[in-house]
């Protein structure tokens, strides 16, 4: 098996607020190989965005501080050198962000910025005459990256892609601006992707319209993805693996139809009760919110809410990452000692109820560790 194109490695990270420190990011490992896209997934605030915008190299530092960790980009370690980072960032990275209108300048026209994007993305020797030359209208190669531009436009089935250059993004509706985000962040062909629930704020149409766009990009170029976003139905769209992502750790990771057909973690189980059913049933969802970072619970950080708590082990002891099959890991205590998955998925499944937040004794259907 070839190495992986990208390998996030035990990252930390902080941030200093008024309220205190927050340690966000707890120890996150995961891999992605080249072709492939991993869906992170998880409730909002659990930390998927400052994952990605710490593999892009935009985390504002400070107030964020990577505390620990590396990031392994074809094997080389960015976060040890900040110049290549940089660097990768802007010639073989890109990224997809959910709010257009926040990334779109209202006072340029798209093809304005789509030339920027082309002509200036990873350079640091930008000189100002350049700069006043491209704005007067006389950039170089300005008819290629025209033509690359509406090439693209084209390809997000914009349509009359020539003149949606000429137009200013108030001129357009959410799902055409979220199509031109999507072709500035492909025009200089990167190779790894980050999208970051790119269609959170589309109706369900565009959204189906976007998830086959991406879909095409990346079998046609080959491109590898990081898809982050909060709806499994998304993830089961558009990932071939998925990571589980709760207060900033990674609890669950496998491949797509194995995290829908046999969830291991009780968190992941309990995402999956939580989406509608066509039955028109209410899904059980999850009891609890997420932990304040600035005094995350000890042991397993989803100990507070999970419903197959150990009293003495998972409030108390830090959690490793079990091996569970190929290519699958579960960080849960229930899978120490290699327990059989049915034994561990029977415990899982069990509903405690809880009194003022603490878990019933292990007769009413918890179990505790002997």
């Amino acid at each position: 098996m070839t190495d992986p194109i990208l390998d996030v490695h035990d990252l930390s990270v902080s941030f200093d607020t008024y309220e205190g420190r927050h340690d966000v990011l707890n120890g996150v490992n995961f891999t992605i190989n080249e072709g492939e896209t991993v869906a992170l997934v998880g409730e909002t605030g659990c930390g998927k965005s400052v994952t990605a915008r710490s593999v892009m190299g935009t985390l504002p530092r400070p107030p964020g501080d990577i505390t620990s960790g590396k990031i392994r980009y074809h094997g080389d370690n960015l976060l040890a050198d900040e110049d290549a980072h940089e660097q990768v960032k802007g010639d073989q990275m890109s990224m997809i962000f959910q709010d257009p209108m926040t990334y779109l300048s209202p006072v340029y026209p798209v093809g304005s910025m789509m030339a920027d994007v082309a002509t200036y993305s990873g350079r640091k020797d930008v000189s100002s005459w350049e700069i006043l030359k491209s704005f007067l209208g006389h950039r170089e190669n300005a008819e290629e990256i025209r033509e690359r531009s509406i090439e693209l436009l084209d390809r997000m089935r914009i349509p009359d892609p020539e003149g949606t250059l000429d137009r200013y993004p108030v001129e357009l509706s959410g799902g055409m601006r979220q199509r031109v985000i999507i072709a500035m962040a492909l025009i200089n062909e990167p190779e790894f992707l980050i999208a970051d629930e790119p269609t959170t704020a589309l109706d369900v149409t565009v959204q189906d319209q976007i998830l086959d766009l991406l879909r095409e990009r990346v079998t046609e170029q080959n491109l590898s993805m990081l898809y982050i976003t909060h709806n499994l139905g998304v993830a089961r769209e558009i990932a071939d693996r998925i990571c589980i992502m709760y207060a900033g750790e990674i609890v669950e990771v496998g491949r797509t139809e194995e995290i829908f057909d046999a969830p291991l973690h009780p968190y992941t189980r309990g995402l999956l009760d939580s989406i509608p059913k066509l039955t028109g049933f209410e899904g059980s969802g999850i009891d609890g919110q997420i932990p304040d970072y600035t005094n995350p619970p000890s042991g397993c950080r989803f100990h507070p809410r999970c419903p197959a708590v150990m009293r003495g082990t998972c409030d108390m002891e830090p959690v490793e990452h079990y091996a569970v099959g190929e290519d699958r890991t579960v960080a849960c205590h229930l899978y120490e000692d290699g327990m059989e998955f049915e034994e561990a998925a029977a415990i899982a499944a069990d509903e405690a109820t809880y009194d003022n937040e603490e878990p019933q004794p292990a007769e009413a259907g918890v179990r505790s560790k002997q």
